[in-house]
C-alpha cells in the first residue's frame, strides 16, 4: 500500500516538473531564436514481491516465492534542450540576421560570452551592434563591432560592409551536443570556446522558436490526465489505509 503512495507521488512530482517544461516552451512559441526543451522521464527499479511463509518444500530447499513484481514510480531522468531549427522568416531589416549552422556569440552584462541563434540585432546610441536586450554582439576575434551611420551590408561568410570596406566579421561558432548550457529564454553558455565557422548568414532574415504550439498543447494535455490519473489514485489509496486503521482499532477492541 505505502509504495502504492509513493509510486503515485513520484508520477505527479515528474508530471508537474514536465508540465512547467511544456508551458515555457509554449510561452516562447514566438521567441526568436528559442530551442524547446524536453524531458526524459524514466521509471524507478521495480522491485519483486515474495510470499512470506516459504514455499512447502524439504528444509533444504525452502525458498520464498516470487509472486510478482510492482514499480515505484517515475522520475526525471533529464531535461534536454533540442536545438533543431526554426523557421525562416524574411525581415528585410538590415541588422535582422537569421543562421544555417552556429551560434552568435554576444558579450553578456557581467562580460561573459553568450551563445545565441536570435538574431535581432540593431545599434545602440555609440553605433555599436547589440541585440535587443542591449548585448554586444562580437567580432570573430571576440571585440565588440561598431557600425557606421550608414546602411551595411552583410554577406553570408559575416563580413560586414561599408559599400565596398569590410569593416568587421561576425563571430560565428558551433559547439559539440551536450556543450551549451541554457542561461535565458535564447542565451547559451559554455566552458569550450566552440569551432569558429563562416558560411550561412541570411541578412534581413530571423529565426523563430522551434517550438509547435499544437505538439507543445498535446503533450501537455497528456501530461496534466497523467498528473490527474494518480492524483485520484493516491486520494482511493488514501482513503483505504484510513479505513484499514479505523476497522483493525474495531477488531482488536
Amino acid at each position: 500500500m505505502i509504495k502504492g503512495l509513493y509510486s503515485a507521488f513520484t508520477a505527479m512530482e515528474a508530471a508537474w516538473r514536465y508540465q512547467d517544461v511544456l508551458a515555457n516552451n509554449i510561452a516562447n512559441s514566438n521567441t526568436t531564436g528559442f530551442k524547446r526543451e524536453h524531458a526524459s522521464m524514466q521509471p524507478f527499479a521495480d522491485v519483486l514481491l515474495s510470499q512470506q511463509a516459504p514455499v512447502p518444500a524439504p528444509l533444504s530447499a525452502r525458498v520464498q516465492a516470487v509472486v510478482g513484481q510492482i514499480g515505484t514510480g517515475a522520475f526525471i531522468a533529464e531535461f534536454a534542450t533540442d536545438f533543431g531549427a526554426g523557421s525562416i522568416t524574411p525581415t528585410g531589416n538590415e541588422l535582422d540576421l537569421a543562421l544555417t549552422g552556429g551560434f552568435f556569440q554576444v558579450e553578456g552584462p557581467d562580460g561573459g560570452t553568450f551563445y545565441t541563434r536570435a538574431g535581432r540585432f540593431g545599434r545602440d546610441d555609440n553605433g555599436d551592434m547589440v541585440t535587443s536586450q542591449g548585448y554586444f554582439v562580437l567580432d570573430q576575434n571576440g571585440e565588440r563591432i561598431t557600425l557606421p551611420p550608414s546602411t551595411v551590408s552583410i554577406t553570408p561568410e559575416g563580413a560586414i560592409l561599408d559599400g565596398d570596406t569590410e569593416i568587421a566579421r561576425i563571430g560565428v561558432v558551433d559547439f559539440a551536443p551536450g556543450q551549451l548550457l541554457r542561461s535565458g529564454e535564447a542565451f547559451f553558455r559554455s566552458a569550450d570556446q566552440g569551432t569558429a565557422i563562416d558560411g550561412g548568414i541570411r541578412q534581413g532574415f530571423l529565426e523563430g522558436s522551434n517550438s509547435n504550439m499544437v505538439e507543445e498543447l498535446t503533450a501537455l494535455l497528456a501530461v496534466q490526465r497523467t498528473y490527474q490519473a494518480n492524483q485520484a489514485v493516491l486520494a482511493r489509496l488514501d482513503g483505504t489505509l484510513e479505513q484499514a486503521a479505523g476497522e483493525v482499532g474495531r477488531v482488536g477492541v
